[in-house]
């Protein structure tokens, strides 16, 4: 079942994923007279303050309703009795105000900080490869052609080549002064669970003499997420990741895509964000921003209060390599 509020984080080898790192996770099917009606992959997040189940990119639901939230929250707390959850983190991404209200109903709030990036930058991939190009700023268009001309190549990597991706990932982490994930072989391991499923690809752009550029993009439910990337400073102003990009777009579109997601952006075109850089290069291939509405938190015991405080308190110091925990 893939709605098309969806997104990997509910896929099958993202669980297979979150198992490779030692979690324990749930999966949850709601059926109604025998027809798959919900989905839900339930991830066991561990802190030292208290331990909380983590939904990511769910609940799927076919219809929100009261019956069918009810019946799904009524398994998620024995669930969370057995392992002593302090409380429940979703994040649909995409809520109405109907289901909004629903889920206020049932005694949500607002969690205080996002788990996955707040906005996102996407490309409608039904248009034509010629309606693309012309939606490109200028320069990145001269930059795609530019690097095209000086001999930059881009091309998808075999899976033994991972290790380009991860040399590339440590440099970026050490320019940018970014922490990785603190899990052992997290990207390695991620990549090999999720290529065994036929869902991610690695793309590298390089020259003759060495790679420049890499990312690793997901497919799933008709969009292309372009979940990971990494670049060298060596011959910089060849700026291979422009090449890069344009390439998986349209490597994205030809598998029949429907739509392209950058995965995270900035909220706004504040030049003063940490992320600006990152954000107005995505958006310059003609990308639109879309944001999303903040996860949603449902305590079991009283210590989630100490939880949210804290967490409210990390949030203005912490800068994370990491999406789609």
């Amino acid at each position: 079942m893939v709605s098309a509020n969806a997104n990997f984080l509910q896929s099958w080898a993202w669980g297979e994923f979150q198992k490779s790192l030692n979690r324990s996770i749930y999966r949850l099917g709601v059926f109604r007279d025998k027809k798959l009606v919900g989905i839900s992959l339930i991830n066991e997040e561990r802190a030292k303050l208290a331990s909380f189940l983590y939904c990511p990119g769910g609940p799927v639901f076919t219809t929100w309703s009261k019956e069918i939230l009810g019946f799904w929250l009524s398994h998620v707390a024995k669930i969370a009795k057995e392992i002593d959850s302090a409380f429940l983190r979703i994040d649909p991404r995409i809520i109405t105000d109907s289901n909004q209200a629903l889920l206020k109903r049932f005694s949500f709030v607002s969690a205080p900080e996002y788990t996955q990036p707040q906005c996102t930058a996407t490309i409608d991939l039904t248009k034509s490869k010629e309606e693309l190009r012309h939606n490109l700023r200028d320069s990145t268009r001269y930059n795609i052609n530019a690097g095209e001309r000086r001999g930059v190549k881009v091309r998808e990597g075999e899976q033994e080549e991972i290790e380009i991706f991860l040399d590339l990932l440590k440099e970026t982490a050490g320019r940018k002064a970014l922490t990785l994930p603190k899990e052992t072989n997290y990207h390695r391991k991620q990549f090999d669970t999720l290529v065994k499923e036929g869902l991610m690809r690695l793309f590298i752009a390089e020259t003759t003499s060495q790679p420049l550029s890499a990312a690793l993009v997901v497919g799933y439910g008709g969009t292309a997420y372009y979940l990971h990337a990494a670049n060298s400073m060596q011959q910089k102003d060849l700026r291979a990741s422009y090449p890069l990009v344009w390439h998986t777009i349209l490597e994205a579109k030809k598998m029949g895509n429907k739509k392209f997601d950058f995965w995270g952006i900035a909220p706004s075109d504040n030049p003063k964000h940490s992320w600006a850089g990152v954000t107005s290069f995505k958006l310059s291939f003609g990308a639109g921003r879309m944001c999303f509405t903040p996860p949603l938190d449902l305590a079991y015991k009283k210590s989630y209060q100490l939880s949210r405080i804290i967490e409210i308190w990390r949030k203005p110091a912490r800068r994370i390599l990491r999406f789609g925990r």
